[in-house]
């Protein structure tokens, strides 16, 4: 009876040794190291890369890392070639705060805070391949990131522009939408703020659709992923409808159209007809020269032969805008002057030289003159426009102080013979997007938000501007979580002066502007009707007159509608409107929007709640933006050749809270010749955010050595997609998001293999420190998990995270729960040990044991493949139990061990090693079951007599119905309930269950 006691006294469980001692095996035969184009089938398994931070990796990391090795492990045991890498997400804010708040450089802290969280990995057991190991730091990586923007860029979906963004006063920086959460910078808390700023951002709005589609194609994503991302996206179908403004002093527009040009091109004669066919006289001059124009001449040709004066609307093309501005300057006084793609600098996109036109506008404008003889200018610059920068017209309306309109037109530089948006601009009109376009009838007002164009554009035409004025700037300094919060009481101001026509009734609609409205949501316009809450609450608050056009279609009492002492909101018969009386909603929205389309008022379209990208950050710590700014060339991208622009090494990298990125400061760096045009030039000082290097990382890790490409396709085409990534819900609508719309753009590229990155997600719970709080460092609840390795082990550690609750659950850390684990560890310990010393064969261990080991087999595989994680711990826990104290075979202990591995393998691999195989675990077949085996010969029966338990029998597995009633007839606490009442009925589920209904 001491020997066992003896021999485990003799070899101790001493989980440092034993850990240190696999984990240098492991590393020397290169175990985990994934062989490209192996013949076996491959599995890629992704966990999210950490970024570095100084306190080091914490459970928060371990729960996602340590399933992962488990599931990877599994794999690898059943014959498959798996990749598991690991890298560093090194780049952004985390890694530059906390230098910032060491007073050491980053590179300096990042290199050092990587080496000590890559020891922490390795502490663990994590079998991750390190020869695929990549860092987005490295200039050899983030060369790629910047090439993969250039990209972007090419295809028209990086562009730089000045708007009102999210700005963090803590961080110091611009944050994209995704990175605010409940009004706050989701990085350190601080309330955001709105900032008007130069920013790069990326299209990401070109691909909601494809976003959304996608999700259709990932039946292994759970629904609350995508439905997260779909309601990100935001998808609503309806009409954008034209309230045109009312503009009775307007009684011409002169069309002056572009060099090259004549009165019969381009959509010239279309843009005439429209504007005829609603009472303007309309006047488009042949101009003379229109191949060479000279500015001058064509200017006083005008001014002989055409009306100008305050009734006249100016609408220039191209070089047309040049000489409307020349007008103006001769002293002509106008109603409104159109910009359409006006020229400001005399550079051109397509490099082309047109000598007359650069001559013309380099003898520059005067602005003073000009801006006394117009009410108003509209600046309308199409985004993709290949002849004028959008750089021209953010020119033009600093110089004028009115806002710029940034579209796609219907063919670039507004070249085709329809162009809608040029209408709906000259008409003024403010478009709406509804998807309740049946409540138009109704509409008897115009909300825009405090951002819209039209406050300035016609700010000499609203009387009360400075009361208007007061309201947007307080507006302004609300978050849109605070403009929209459903208790808030909303507020809103007349635009006095200016009217918006109803198109379906030609009404004349008062325009206010609230704070509810946003211009990130549809077109930052709305009209109010009677038949929303929110509209409904706003007009009784400021006496605005509405009008009910809708009813029940079931005929129900509807007199509290009728009296606005309730809101209709669904859908009805519509009636009070018009032509449209009698039309079911859903009729009405087909039948409404046709008409419109007809009338020239409207379109049937799509919008997203997404918006795009804000793609650059003002601060030091990240991939520079390839981009160099020239005076005369504009927007000049580095060639290719040139990649990487390094990041300078500085000392001052703190950021400025000006709006510029501490690069702003380094003339040696800033200052460059143009590749163009060899003139004096400077690069673009704003950085990338701390997503671009995760946007596509587990591309780079099938191929991270490769020095002419971001990786291979014929590396890609084996590897991707990945099976299945690990990681967090709280990166759904961020990375996830991301890093989905950087793969589809690479694919239509033809530069990726798989359409989406992704096969399958998932998703992590979070884990609660001892005070019920979420794990994170500002809460000071986060356990080391060092102090755990060192005193418990690591297997300890893993097998604890696991057994904590599922895997997708949150759930709570107990400071002494790891302690019941290290006990149960030690009792295999010495149990391994016991069963080594005995080395008995299989025929002298008892049946019961075999079947425990089928039945934990076949619940260990199927657990971890469906990610079962913490049963499969108590599952060992239940096996050790039953067989503790019975005779155990050497070869069935090494069954155990095998699967007991991928949990705990430092254990595991040293007891195989004790009982005397030379074979690591990981290189040993994974055992199969025996589903014979797992067939129990008894079952337990549960008793009850009207659903109260009356005790338990064992039968034969498979007994009937009537084996099991007269077997508990003879129980004696049947007989003495029964006594002499009789059986109504029996309830009887074979192997569980009989229960007599009396």
């Amino acid at each position: 009876m001491n020997q066992p006691t003896e021999i485990f006294s003799m070899k101790k469980y001493q989980h440092s040794k034993i850990e240190s001692k696999w984990q240098k095996i492991w590393q020397a035969k290169k175990f985990f190291a994934a062989k490209d184009f192996s013949k076996k089938p491959k599995k890629y398994v992704l966990v999210e890369f950490p970024y570095p931070s100084g306190e080091g990796l914490h459970m928060g990391h371990l729960r996602p890392y340590v399933a992962a090795d488990v599931y990877t492990r599994y794999f690898r045991m059943r014959g498959n070639e798996v990749i598991f890498p690991m890298g560093w997400d090194a780049f952004g804010l985390p890694a530059e705060n906390y230098a910032i708040k060491q007073g050491v450089h980053p590179s300096i802290a990042t290199k050092k805070n990587i080496s000590n969280a890559k020891r922490q990995m390795q502490s663990w057991g994590l079998s991750f391949d390190w020869s695929r190991e990549v860092n987005t730091t490295d200039p050899n990586y983030y060369k790629w990131t910047q090439w993969i923007f250039l990209q972007f860029y090419k295809a028209g979906l990086a562009y730089e522009a000045t708007g009102l963004i999210n700005w963090c006063p803590k961080d110091k920086t611009g944050l994209a939408n995704e990175e605010v959460i409940d009004g706050k910078c989701e990085r350190c808390g601080s309330t955001v703020e709105k900032k008007e700023l130069r920013q790069w951002y990326l299209k990401i709005t070109a691909y909601a659709e494809k976003l959304l589609e996608g999700l259709k194609h990932l039946p292994k994503w759970p629904e609350p992923v995508k439905l997260q991302q779909e309601n990100w996206i935001g998808k609503s179908v309806g009409a954008e409808i034209d309230f045109i403004l009312d503009q009775p002093k307007v009684k011409r527009f002169v069309i002056l159209h572009a060099r090259g040009g004549y009165p019969d091109g381009y959509f010239y004669p279309w843009l005439k007809r429209e504007l005829e066919s609603r009472g303007y006289e309309v006047q488009a001059p042949a101009m003379p020269d229109p191949e060479a124009p000279n500015d001058d001449e064509q200017a006083e040709f005008v001014s002989k032969n055409f009306v100008l004066d305050e009734s006249t609307v100016l609408l220039g093309h191209s070089f047309g805008n040049v000489v409307a501005l020349r007008l103006l300057e001769r002293g002509h006084k106008v109603n409104r002057v159109i910009l359409v793609g006006a020229p400001f600098y005399g550079k051109f996109l397509d490099n082309k030289t047109r000598p007359t036109v650069t001559a013309a506008v380099q003898k520059g404008f005067d602005f003073k003159t000009i801006k006394k003889n117009s009410n108003s200018f509209t600046l309308l610059y199409d985004t993709h426009d290949y002849v004028i920068s959008v750089a021209d017209g953010e020119a033009f309306s600093k110089a004028l102080g009115f806002p710029l309109i940034k579209l796609r037109a219907q063919k670039p530089h507004f070249m085709e013979k329809v162009e809608p948006d040029v209408l709906s601009v000259a008409l003024g009109a403010t478009k709406v997007f509804t998807t309740r376009v049946d409540t138009l009838p109704g509409a008897t007002f115009i909300v825009i938000a405090p951002e819209h164009a039209l406050i300035e554009s016609y700010k000499s035409q609203i009387i009360n501007y400075k009361e208007v004025a007061k309201y947007v700037k307080e507006a302004k300094d609300k978050t849109d979580i605070q403009r929209t919060a459903k208790e808030k009481e909303k507020t809103g101001v007349e635009l006095k002066g200016i009217k918006a026509i109803n198109p379906v009734n030609d009404q004349r609609l008062p325009i206010w502007v609230a704070d509810y409205a946003l211009m990130g949501f549809g077109t930052g316009a709305l009209f109010g009707d009677a038949h929303d809450e929110r509209d409904q609450a706003f007009a009784k608050k400021y006496n605005i007159p509405l009008k009910v056009t809708l009813k029940p279609a079931d005929g129900s009492d509807d007199s509290k509608v009728r009296s606005f002492e309730e809101v209709f909101t669904g859908d009805g018969i519509l009636y009070n409107s018009g032509e449209f009386d009698g039309l079911g909603s859903e009729e009405a929205r087909k039948v409404i929007t046709k008409w419109l389309v007809d009338k020239n008022a409207g379109k049937a379209t799509v919008t997203y709640k997404l918006r795009d990208w804000v793609f650059s950050r003002q601060r030091y710590w990240g991939e520079p933006i390839p981009i160099i700014h020239c005076s005369d060339c504009g927007i000049v991208p580095v060639p290719e050749k040139d990649l990487p622009v390094k990041l300078p090494k500085v000392k001052n990298y703190q950021p400025t809270g000006t709006g510029e990125s501490p690069l702003a400061g380094i003339d040696k760096w800033v200052n460059v010749k143009c590749p163009n045009c060899g003139g004096e030039a400077k690069r673009e000082t704003n950085t990338m955010p701390q997503w671009a290097g995760s946007s596509w990382y587990w591309l780079r890790y099938t191929d991270p050595n490769n020095k002419k490409g971001f990786a291979s396709i014929s590396k890609q085409k084996y590897w991707t997609p990945v099976d299945v990534y690990f990681g967090g819900m709280e990166h759904t609508t961020l990375h996830l998001l991301y890093s989905r719309f950087w793969n589809l753009f690479l694919y239509d590229q033809k530069l990726v293999t798989a359409r989406e990155p992704y096969t399958m997600r998932k998703p992590h719970g979070i884990i609660l420190g001892t005070d019920g709080e979420k794990m994170s460092k500002s809460r000071g609840n986060v356990v080391n998990p060092d102090s755990i390795v060192k005193s418990y082990g690591a297997d300890t550690l893993r097998m604890y995270e696991l057994f904590l609750g599922p895997h997708e659950a949150t759930v709570s850390w107990n400071e002494y729960g790891h302690i019941g684990v290290r006990r149960f560890l030690d009792r295999v310990w010495g149990w391994g040990n016991e069963v080594e010393s005995k080395k008995l064969k299989v025929e002298s261990e008892s049946e019961n044991v075999q079947r425990a080991l089928h039945r934990l087999t076949k619940k260990i595989t199927e657990d971890i493949e469906n990610f079962r994680f913490n049963t499969s711990v108590s599952a060992f826990m239940e096996f050790h139990n039953e067989v503790k104290d019975e005779p155990v075979s050497v070869l069935s202990l090494k069954i155990f061990l095998t699967v007991l591995y991928p949990f705990a393998p430092h254990v595991a691999e040293e007891l195989n090693s004790i009982i005397g195989n030379k074979t690591s675990l990981q290189l040993e077949p994974w055992p199969k079951f025996n589903p014979e085996m797992i067939v129990e010969d008894t079952v337990e029966i549960v008793v009850q007599i009207n659903g109260k338990v009356k005790g338990k029998i064992n039968l034969p597995t498979g007994s009937s119905q009537l084996v099991a009633q007269s077997q508990i007839l003879k129980l004696d606490s049947v007989k003495q309930t029964l006594s002499d009442q009789s059986i109504k009925r029996i309830v009887f589920v074979k192997d569980k269950l009989i229960n007599l209904v009396i």
